[in-house]
């Protein structure tokens, strides 16, 4: 017989809540259908629920104070119902049940799976189930749970939702598309089921198509917060950011949750940055700090956080600077290390405290500060970045993306000088030679695609058929970039479009990036889309083209090239992911500059 899981309440009551690693966007929340409780009590024995009835008003109870937001209190009287009787569903789904609602998502996972096996006819289980492995990026088991919930209650539009939001994070468009037309044939006036729609199509690269269905959501429910929040997202990538800003407005009246309201501030920033409103834009990019939204990095440095507000504050002062979000964002923020050692002062120290990679060329480019690295670990899902010995003693610390809100407040704050880091004068003669070794032409480095290639981020990269007609400009040599997997399309440039992407010696191009700066900066022209390469290339002062799915991409900054490195250029289309214009930009802009040479 099954019986609920050994528990320290205590611990876990004391414990700091488990954030998800999935947003879970879209899902259904526990809170509008959390419990039928009187429904789950008629699924006891008959024989049994006279013995059980101090256990069900336990369960009641448990529940009220929960709903009032008396979560510690609910769970004490939900432990002492399981204590009572742990081989009853009923007590093991509440005690999952406040476990989750405390944010001890993986307990309150133990406790519905207990639940699970002592009822597995029960379909509201699989509801709590699915949601806590979905949130725990347990993708394959939440969409057998969601599928489990469907057959028990077939036509149940919430499970439907789910189960769609779970294969569209898969990358199961087709399947959840389909899933949903039946759905919305069924129940027409389900506002939620038009914006579970919307969303499958935008992040399956239809965003023009979504708009129908947001449109339609919002007809049936104006005030719907998610909605509004998701047709923000589509006219942003649409290239119109300005027609998102009031959809944030109205969507912030409506959050579902902490998580999703953090989510929806942090998103407003980067609309307001690519509407080129920059000191609002920074001011509100607080908000990626906030510990409630799911990507946010968590800091455990002694020393208080600098917000960038007045650069008088760190005067005289050691501040660190530490890295945060991914490697090519650490690059391309180091774009005010220079105004920093200049706000601090002579009396002060700046410490920067980079992705290990990196500290040779910040050593190098920055000899007045003190370099160290970073280091992360994950705890309960979530990222914990500490900065071991270089942060000790400090009086402030600071992200790396705070102090633009300093000394990038406006467009002419940028430099007009390019390069703020310095490559490796060594590497790169070699390299030079290296390049000379490849024949004759313009010496142009590619990249196309990032490491992280998960279907919602890979609708930002073009397809490599889509670089046929560039690789094909006479004249040009072309060098590999591009680190990871690469030789299925190498083998397809040589194969099919008849050309040679020569790749480079004596380089490790993910891990050894002093290598990659110093060969990228050396090269007649890079192109690729916005990656940490291409970031070290342009920050070490070399000619980059960046490749762009949209015009409104926040790094432009309402303008139509990167003010952070004045000699670079950038190429975008109409709308979102229109290649087929953007990739001929670049084809014909790279004949002219092939020509010229």
């Amino acid at each position: 017989m099954t019986h609920a899981p050994a528990l320290d309440l205590d611990a876990e009551l004391a414990a700091d809540a488990e954030v998800e690693k999935n947003e879970a966007r879209d899902a259904v929340p526990l809170d509008a259908t959390s419990l039928q409780l009187d429904k789950t009590a008629l699924r006891i024995p008959e024989s049994r629920r006279r013995d059980y009835q101090k256990v069900v008003a336990q369960a009641k109870r448990a529940l009220k104070l929960s709903a009032e937001n008396q979560h510690s209190e609910a769970a004490r009287i939900a432990y002492k119902a399981v204590t009572i009787a742990p081989d009853l569903a009923l007590t093991n789904h509440v005690m999952g049940l406040m476990l989750y609602r405390l944010g001890r998502l993986s307990r309150s996972l133990d406790f519905f799976e207990a639940a699970w096996k002592i009822d597995p006819q029960d379909a509201e289980i699989y509801q709590k189930l699915g949601l806590v492995a979905w949130k725990l990026d347990m993708l394959p088991a939440a969409e057998k749970f969601y599928r489990l919930e469907c057959q028990l209650a077939p036509g149940n539009p919430n499970a439907i939702i789910n189960l769609a939001g779970v294969l569209r994070d898969q990358g199961k468009f087709e399947e959840a598309i389909e899933l949903l037309r039946t759905a919305i044939y069924a129940h027409q006036e389900n506002y939620e089921l038009w914006n579970s729609m919307g969303t499958v199509l935008n992040d399956a690269g239809r965003p023009l198509e979504s708009v129908t269905f947001y449109e339609e959501a919002l007809r049936l429910n104006p005030g719907y917060g998610r909605s509004h929040n998701n047709m923000a997202n589509v006219y942003e990538l649409l290239g119109e950011p300005e027609k998102s800003l009031p959809h944030y407005e109205m969507a912030l009246k409506d959050p579902a949750d902490e998580m999703e309201e953090a989510s929806m501030r942090h998103s407003r920033s980067m609309v307001l940055l690519a509407c080129g409103k920059l000191e609002e834009g920074w001011a509100a990019n607080a908000a990626r700090l906030d510990p409630n939204r799911a990507q946010a990095t968590l800091f455990t440095i002694d020393a208080p956080m600098w917000d960038g507000v007045d650069p008088a504050q760190i005067r005289g002062k050691t501040l660190v600077l530490v890295g945060e979000q991914g490697l090519g964002d650490e690059v391309l923020f180091m774009n005010t290390v220079k105004d920093l050692i200049e706000a601090i002062g002579p009396d002060g120290e700046l410490r920067i405290a980079c992705e290990y990679r990196l500290m040779p060329i910040v050593k190098r480019s920055f000899p007045q500060a003190v370099v160290g690295h970073h280091m992360s670990a994950t705890v309960e899902g979530r990222e914990v970045r500490a900065v071991p010995k270089i942060g000790d003693g400090a009086d402030f610390w600071t992200p790396m993306a705070t102090p633009l809100r300093a000394f990038r407040s406006k467009i002419e704050d940028f430099p007009s000088e390019p390069g703020f880091l310095k490559a490796d004068p060594a590497d790169q003669a070699a390299f030079r030679k290296q390049l000379d070794s490849f024949g004759e032409g313009l010496k142009v480095g590619i990249l196309w695609k990032s490491l992280k290639m998960d279907p919602r981020r890979s609708r930002f990269f073009s397809a490599f058929d889509a670089w046929e007609g560039v690789l094909r400009v006479p004249g040009v040599q072309f060098v590999n970039l591009q680190y990871g997997e690469v030789e299925d399309e190498l083998e397809l440039a040589g194969k099919r479009f008849g050309i040679t992407i020569h790749q480079p010696r004596d380089i490790d191009l993910k891990m050894d990036l002093d290598k990659v700066a110093a060969l990228s900066s050396v090269c007649d022209l890079v192109i690729a889309p916005m990656n940490a390469t291409s970031n070290l290339a342009a920050a070490c002062g070399g000619k980059v083209w960046f490749v762009h799915a949209r015009s409104s991409a926040w790094t432009l900054l309402g303008t139509g090239q990167q003010h952070w490195y004045p000699q670079s250029r950038s190429f975008f289309g109409t709308g979102f992911q229109d290649w087929e214009n953007t990739m001929r930009k670049v084809e014909q802009a790279l004949a002219e500059e092939a020509g010229a040479r």
